[in-house]
């Protein structure tokens, strides 16, 4: 039985239930509209017998994730039979060229058997690895259902725009310094490694729809408060879903006089949007604590804090980092608005990212940074420099409200610009109702037991 995605009670009042659920594409619906990427296109030349381990867990992790649908996982990080998926990642690991590659996947495939333990995590969030490829129980989507589901990825380091991440975090006191004139009492904390890759295999969970464009490691493993933390940004999968779903929406949806959004695959501002995010997380003031929010209510606190790591990253990007790595920050506005629009088209109810999109459009139309113009269907309609003006205030709003004590300006913050109060964008949502969800499908060819090769 399906209802519309922007059914935001309904959807809320059934988040976190779909553990039953076994469909390839959730949240369920009539139809959606899939593009097709091809992961063959960035797969390394890695052999034979590393593509006949990578059919092998493929196979392993998807019987994992049948018994974990079927009976439920043992434990947060735990596998039900963790050998399987263990050896396949060994039998992987034996074909990779670099050292440091193949002792990363050994000590994935220890801590699969027995566990992490803080020398693994150590090891591996100071590697940057040429090719990585993690097995574990990893985390979906937060709405459909809590906790984890037996996933696995490959990729390999994209050195161009690593390089221009570590020349974005080369030196993070102007960040600290930007936060401190927004906000006199806001801090920037730990930052966790960041690793952009080109991802080309995906299997169990992460395979299904929508995708994921990163996984943090190892809190998406079930890991809880470690120090030693890591992303792992897919550049190419973001890219496509930019292309294939994000633009046409801003095409429809966005005038704010930038005709071109950053799609290309030498275009940085997606990567640098996404590790702004993750900095955007780390942001904090001294009295700053979530759990009486997540006692007042927990799906509220969620989305603020997507909200924050949006708001606080675009910024980071736009008014520190853009200027020193010579990007015009009218381009990371249009790739940041368009892909508010990506994730409000989504739905609302189902994930606290898209409803914290949702917050942020509400509130700048609200604000006036926005405008909305109804010749020709609804459309946004603004200046570049009056949004940036907008997150800035967002920011500040933020910082009084999310990052304080109480949890009372939070959650009224969320109840004044989020989805319980969807008016000031209804036209935009009874549009975008017009239309299926898109989803990205990858093609995986490449990876199969190649006929004739050895065992």
């Amino acid at each position: 039985m399906t209802g519309s995605r922007f059914d935001y009670a309904a959807n809320l009042g059934r988040a976190g239930t779909y553990r039953a659920h076994r469909g390839a594409f959730w949240p369920p619906a009539e139809s959606h509209v899939v593009s097709c990427l091809d992961l063959a296109a960035t797969a390394p030349e890695l052999g034979h017998d590393a593509l006949r381990g990578l059919t092998e867990l493929r196979d392993a992790i998807d019987a994992e994730w049948r018994r974990t649908k079927e009976a439920g996982a043992p434990g947060r990080t735990r596998f039900t039979d963790p050998r399987p998926v263990a050896a396949a990642l060994r039998a992987v690991g034996q074909h990779l060229r670099s050292e440091v590659d193949r002792h990363a996947v050994t000590l994935r495939a220890a801590a699969i058997e027995d566990g992490y333990d803080d020398d693994i995590l150590k090891a591996l969030a100071d590697v940057e690895e040429d090719v990585a490829v993690v097995a574990g129980q990893i985390a979906t989507w937060y709405g459909k259902q809590l906790g984890g589901l037996p996933t696995a990825f490959a990729c390999r380091r994209d050195d161009t725009h690593q390089a221009k991440v570590q020349a974005a975090t080369g030196e993070l006191g102007d960040v600290s310094a930007y936060l401190a004139g927004l906000h006199a009492d806001l801090r920037l904390g730990d930052t966790p490694a960041f690793l952009a890759t080109q991802l080309f295999f995906m299997a169990g969970e992460g395979n299904l729809h929508p995708k994921h464009i990163a996984y943090f490691l190892p809190e998406d493993e079930g890991v809880k408060y470690s120090p030693f933390k890591k992303t792992y940004y897919f550049a190419n999968t973001h890219r496509g879903l930019l292309a294939s779903q994000s633009a046409p929406l801003a095409a429809r949806f966005l005038d704010i006089g930038v005709d071109r959004l950053p799609t290309g695959s030498a275009d940085v501002v997606p990567t640098l949007g996404v590790l702004g995010h993750e900095l955007g997380h780390c942001v904090h003031r001294p009295t700053t604590a979530y759990k009486p929010l997540n006692t007042s209510d927990r799906w509220a606190s969620v989305v603020l804090q997507e909200t924050a790591a949006d708001v606080f990253g675009i910024l980071i990007l736009a008014d520190v980092w853009c200027e020193r790595l010579g990007l015009d920050p009218a381009d990371t506005i249009a790739y940041y608005l368009s892909e508010c629009l990506r994730y409000v088209n989504r739905g609302l109810g189902h994930f606290p990212d898209s409803d914290g999109m949702f917050l942020q459009l509400s509130y700048f139309v609200q604000l006036g940074a926005l405008t909305i113009e109804r010749d020709h269907g609804p459309r946004l309609v603004g200046d570049p420099d009056v949004v940036r003006a907008g997150l800035r205030s967002l920011a500040r709003v933020l910082g009084d409200t999310l990052l304080a004590p109480e949890p009372g300006p939070a959650v009224a913050l969320h109840r004044a610009f989020g989805p319980t109060s969807a008016d000031p964008l209804r036209a935009f949502v009874d549009e975008m109702a017009r239309h299926p969800a898109g989803s990205i499908e990858y093609t995986q060819e490449h990876v199969h037991a190649p006929v004739g090769s050895a065992t």
